[in-house]
């Protein structure tokens, strides 16, 4: 009897896989090394070398060669029942994924509709009230410490009725200054006397003699504005339309020459000083000329009106002094003559 042993052996591939139940090892590819045969009677014989490749039905001694069962069928219908078994494995775990992310899914659409729809309920009935947890709560807004001040029940029944009595005087006062504001009646069946077609209402003007007297008012107005415009040609253009323009007067080719700002600052103040010197020219050569002030708050005592002043003769006086004195003069000049005639 022989009994054949492994003292070493190493495997290329060895998958365990679980199918069915069972445990399969792929056997094509086992190579074993270091096999013991020992003989029936008790002997041992060497250690020899056992191959097994591919699918070979045959174990190779090294000094003899035994023909061994085959073992296709066996192996082919293990390798088809296990390959059968984890792709039907393979295929329901696929299929549980494939669920399972689409049931996934389908519950976040669902979740993110009723969240919507609650959000649209919210938005378009303010008048319902809010469903809340027990366990939630909140403060209210209107009573938080910061919230304004609130006016009780009868201030503002006080201030809607003042703000009433205020719009109603506001109408009252627009109607009286505007008279031409047609009345606005809410009520059909108020009616009353047209103020404007009573009979003693005066004339009123029709509608082409309106148009006719505005034609007038508007050309005696463009009139005086082109009198104003050639009388006063230092006032400036204005306009309102900003796509009117036209060529500067003072700028145009043709105009003569400006002079700078400082040559014409020099000659401000040269003709300034001469006018000063003017005035005080005259007011020194014609001091009979009295004082004029454009200043109300400049005042001064008048020099021959003050109360040291030597008394003055009144016109009547100075002109009957001055005859007593001409004739005097000629007395004394014929006086003169006749005591002297060599002169």
């Amino acid at each position: 009897m022989r009994n054949i042993g492994t003292d070493s052996s190493t495997c290329a591939n060895v998958n365990k896989n679980v199918a069915s139940g069972r445990k399969t090892n792929d056997v094509d590819a086992i190579t074993a090394t270091n096999v013991d045969v020992s003989a029936g009677t008790g002997g041992e014989e060497s250690a020899v070398l056992v191959n097994v490749g591919g699918r070979g039905d045959a174990i190779v001694f090294s000094d003899e060669v035994e023909s061994v069962p085959s073992l296709d069928e066996e192996s082919d219908d293990d390798d088809d029942e296990d390959s059968w078994n984890s792709e039907s494995e393979d295929e329901e775990e696929d299929v549980d994924e494939e669920f399972d992310e689409l049931f996934a899914e389908r519950l976040r659409i669902l979740a993110d509709c009723r969240a919507l729809k609650n959000l649209a309920e919210a938005f378009l009935h303010p008048e319902q009230p809010v469903k809340a947890i027990p366990t939630t709560f909140g403060r209210n807004y209107f009573d938080r410490p910061s919230a304004p001040a609130v006016m009780d029940d009868e201030d503002a029944d006080e201030e809607a009725e003042i703000l009433e009595d205020v719009e109603n005087l506001k109408k009252a006062a627009r109607a009286y200054l505007h008279p031409e504001v047609g009345v606005r009646v809410e009520d059909t069946t108020l009616f009353g006397r047209n103020y404007f077609e009573r009979p003693s209402a005066p004339e009123v003007e029709t509608f082409e003699e309106a148009e006719e007297r505005a034609k007038i008012l508007a050309e005696a107005a463009a009139l005086k504005q082109l009198a104003s415009d050639y009388m006063h040609p230092e006032v400036g253009v204005k306009t309102t339309d900003p796509t009117l323009f036209g060529r500067n007067y003072f700028n145009r080719y043709s105009a003569p020459e400006t002079e700078e700002d400082e040559f014409a600052d020099e000659r401000a103040e040269i003709l300034a000083e001469a006018v000063a010197l003017k005035k005080s020219a005259v007011a020194y050569l014609h001091p009979e000329v009295g004082v004029c002030s454009e200043d109300a708050t400049l005042f001064g005592r008048n020099y021959f009106e003050r109360a040291s002043a030597p008394d003055v003769e009144s016109m009547e006086e100075a002109e009957e002094k001055a005859k007593i004195l001409a004739e005097a003069a000629a007395l004394k000049h014929l006086a003169r003559d006749y005591m002297h005639p060599e002169v």
